[in-house]
């Protein structure tokens, strides 16, 4: 009996998680994505205060491009990751409480813009709506953070912070 393994049984060197490390790959695309749509969100709602509708046009086109990484998100394959799974779901839970408060303060930047910027901003149901969900959105990024870690470290990718994403 021969101890030779055959080249065709030797998998060619990288192929070993290559389905792992692709998928792993486009997940840090969606979260540089991600990353380079919250940019902004605050300097927005400070222009709006401030009646500035530029402010209300960027929270519009963050709402619109974390609207779509959120369904990126929920179109992802994870099943060659780690708990590929359970991260998916723990991103899809951090996209949609921003996406959620994203929603809130542009509901609340319309309002606001429309109504010609009077009334408390503060005491707004969405402007309290979107603090809330934001606040969710930062303790569900951080769990994602904390389970992205070793995902990254094993793919030689950016361990994303949750103030990043």
């Amino acid at each position: 009996m021969s101890s030779a393994v055959s080249p065709s049984a030797v998998p060619a060197p990288g192929a070993s998680g290559e389905p792992g490390a692709r998928q792993a790959r486009g997940l840090n695309a969606l979260l540089a994505s991600s990353s380079t749509s919250h940019e902004g969100l605050s300097k927005a709602i400070d222009n709006v205060v401030l009646c500035r509708r530029r402010g209300l046009i960027r929270i519009q086109e963050i709402t619109a491009a974390r609207r779509d990484q959120l369904a990126a998100a929920r179109r992802l394959a994870v099943d060659a990751l780690p708990h590929g799974p359970a991260l998916k779901r723990s991103l899809v839970t951090a996209l949609d409480a921003s996406f959620d408060a994203d929603a809130a303060f542009l509901s609340w930047a319309r309002r606001h813009v429309e109504g010609g910027c009077s009334g408390p901003v503060t005491g707004d149901r969405d402007y309290r709506r979107g603090l809330a969900r934001s606040k969710d959105a930062r303790e569900a990024k951080a769990r994602f953070a904390a389970a992205w870690r070793p995902v990254a470290r094993a793919h030689d990718l950016p361990a994303w912070r949750p103030d990043q994403i």
